[in-house]
């Protein structure tokens, strides 16, 4: 026992991982018992028009801090050493963050009746819904720049504990709002959730950010070699915040056009599971992996790095994978009504295709790390575009176990694709 508490103790991607499952066991329970509530008090059409809301959100989000996560949890991993350059990158990306989530703000402010009626379509309007959420957007690019400076610092345990003191929070609110006001509330909870974010980081900022202060961060500068090296990583996450919720978008339309709108909340339901045990993959690979790479960008230490991911957690995504399965009929009756029931058909083709993707995002993190634009938007345009093509067609065919058909299909080709792209870096 003490020999494996000692393997343990020095295994950073490990210890990473424990303090990592603690939040994603509270976001589970959470989110089991928000489902449940949102399947009684909003029903799957309802969950429908959810998923197109939060997949807008996502996409403006992403585009109000430019995508830059990636390229300052880098920047930061790399210049944690040289205080007055980090201020000066992060100052940077701030200013340049700041004048497009005014741009949005103004866009989405006029926009919201258009907005409204495509997004969702309701004889009730939510053009207030959409002019509040332009209001609230500065919380979101003031959150991200702070939770990203903890990621590259490596404050692994305050980083989490943010987390999970916002998902407590978020819960409260989200759960309050569903049973008060049912679809208004679930809808305005989405968008309300990045001023809890932003109170909670600000509350933790000066115990987590030693090196640089908030004034040097958070001032108005612009350094253009530093915004030239930044745009790169600017453009690889913005060609995904628009095209992945896009494309979502239109196949969960066209899902409620030839199938149905419960059918659309089927959908929903399983990619709500799916984020889930998906979160722990993802938010691990964030907090470890990126800041790993972006120290050292050899192909040796990148074949290293992921060949340890794997050995250590791909045993744990199996039997994730392979419990959830066998569960899948609890699960549905335990998270959602009986509504829901048709979305345990779902659920084979997701598992398989969420194993794919957790390969698929370790070996995808090699073009961020070196900052290869060239190589990440050839693979993203193909697994775009892979996505949208087989969705319709094997929705056609075979409804709305079409989709996740689809996500496998997806997965598989972008597999192949990278396993092309990155040959040399797999085997120099």
């Amino acid at each position: 026992m003490q020999t494996l508490f000692k393997f343990f103790s020095k295994n950073l991607l490990l210890k990473v991982a424990s303090y990592n499952s603690i939040q994603v066991l509270l976001r589970i329970v959470t989110g089991a018992v928000m489902s449940k509530i949102i399947a009684y008090y909003v029903g799957a059409a309802g969950m429908g028009i959810m998923g197109n809301l939060r997949n807008f959100v996502q996409g403006i989000q992403a585009f109000s801090v430019l995508g830059l996560e990636n390229g300052l949890v880098k920047n930061t991993a790399q210049l944690k050493g040289q205080k007055e350059k980090l201020a000066l990158t992060i100052a940077s990306g701030w200013t340049l963050a700041a004048i497009a989530t005014v741009v949005l703000m103004v866009a989405i402010y006029v926009a919201a009746p258009w907005l409204d009626a495509t997004l969702i379509a309701t004889d009730y309007s939510f053009v207030t819904l959409f002019r509040v959420f332009a209001a609230v957007l500065p919380f979101w690019t003031l959150f991200v720049f702070m939770s990203t400076l903890m990621q590259g610092f490596e404050h692994y345990k305050k980083f989490i504990t943010v987390n999970i003191i916002i998902g407590l929070c978020v819960f409260a609110m989200s759960a309050y709002l569903i049973y008060d006001y049912n679809l208004i509330g679930a809808l305005y909870s989405i968008i309300l959730t990045p001023v809890i974010q932003c109170i909670v980081a600000l509350f933790f900022w000066k115990y987590s950010i030693g090196a640089v202060g908030f004034a040097q961060v958070f001032s108005f500068k612009i350094d253009r070699k530093i915004a030239r090296q930044l745009f790169k990583f600017s453009i690889m996450a913005l060609v995904s915040a628009l095209l992945l919720p896009l494309v979502t978008i239109l196949v969960r339309d066209y899902v409620r056009l030839t199938v149905s709108d419960e059918a659309a909340g089927w959908w929903e339901a399983m990619t709500r599971i799916s984020s889930y045990y998906m979160m722990f993959i993802t938010s691990l690979i964030s907090l470890y992996l990126l800041p790993q790479l972006s120290r050292n960008d050899t192909p040796a230490n990148y074949r290293a790095s992921i060949t340890t991911f794997y050995k250590n957690i791909l045993p744990i995504v199996i039997a994730g994978l392979l419990a959830v399965y066998f569960v899948r009929g609890y699960l549905i009756e335990f998270l959602f009504s009986p509504e829901f029931e048709p979305a345990t058909t779902l659920f084979k083709w997701q598992l398989v295709g969420d194993f794919l993707k957790v390969i698929t995002t370790v070996l995808a993190f090699r073009f961020i790390a070196i900052n290869d634009l060239k190589r990440y938007l050839i693979a993203e345009l193909v697994s775009v575009g892979c996505f949208y093509f087989t969705a319709h067609v094997l929705i056609t065919s075979y409804g709305v176990e079409g989709v996740v058909m689809a996500h496998v299909a997806t997965y598989t080709v972008y597999l192949i694709t990278l396993l092309v792209l990155l040959r040399k870096d797999l085997t120099r």
